[in-house]
């Protein structure tokens, strides 16, 4: 069994899926660190994703799930499940590492004492291979309520049996709904201040608004953002204690 496993959701991008998968294997590819396995999620409707898996076979130890449903955050869910690694580094399919030591840095990193979870530096990138807009983790007031600035879930790893699975009724807000309740469940994470990996910049991201619904914005002191209405009453709702106590997380307390 692996060290670590790498978790990556996918789903049909068209031809730019499989592109860009073998964008993210050849950064994987290139790590210092080895000791991990790939878990593949696949919500495909075609074998474009299981073929590319297939090319790499002789190189990465794949468990490979063809996912039939059609919820995105059971499609991680069920990639999460099949982790068999100690330490769990998700990153989406379109994303890619942008240094090669970053799994090593990971690695290291849980070596720190009640390190249970934690966030790595992030930046964007158009094409793959120029990167811009480097930014560090910040945990906000606001991060459940959409104010994020901890990045996608591709910015996190965990150990295994620390992990939580991601809430099915959310799409917009998935990420920051997973963040609060590993954090509720886990304590403050830990921050890799250096960038490790970029998010790609594309419209068929679950942020962009082609295809995510914004229709209201959320005002605090900090400023505002754009959010769905429903899914922030349904969060306001599901949270309900945790915003009535001001806000306070049980390592706060």
């Amino acid at each position: 069994m692996s060290e670590m496993s790498i978790v990556i959701p996918c789903h049909d991008r068209g031809e730019n899926g499989p592109i860009w998968l073998e964008e993210l294997f050849q950064t994987l590819k290139s790590q210092t660190y080895q000791d991990f396995d790939i878990v593949i999620s696949d919500q495909s409707k075609n074998d474009l994703i299981l073929d590319k898996c297939k090319e790499w076979s002789d190189i990465f130890d794949f468990t490979y799930i063809r996912y039939e449903g059609k919820v995105p955050c059971d499609n991680i869910n069920t990639a999460l499940e099949n982790c068999e690694g100690r330490i769990v580094k998700m990153i989406f399919s379109d994303d890619i590492f942008t240094r090669d030591d970053a799994l090593q840095k990971i690695y290291d990193a849980f070596a720190q004492e009640n390190c249970k979870w934690l966030f790595t530096g992030y930046c964007e990138t158009d094409d793959g291979k120029t990167f811009y807009n480097q930014k560090h983790p910040v945990w906000t007031k606001e991060t459940v309520e959409g104010r994020n600035l901890l990045s996608s879930p591709s910015a996190v790893a965990f150990l295994n049996d620390s992990k939580v699975l991601f809430d099915t009724q959310v799409k917009l807000l998935l990420d920051v709904d997973f963040y609060h309740r590993m954090r509720v469940e886990n304590g403050m994470p830990f921050f890799i201040e250096e960038v490790l990996f970029a998010n790609r910049n594309h419209d068929n991201r679950v942020s962009s608004q082609a295809t995510s619904q914004y229709d209201c914005v959320i005002q605090h002191d900090t400023g505002g953002w754009l959010m769905n209405k429903s899914e922030y009453e349904y969060i306001k709702q599901k949270y309900k204690s945790f915003f009535e106590n001001d806000k306070k997380y049980p390592d706060e307390n």
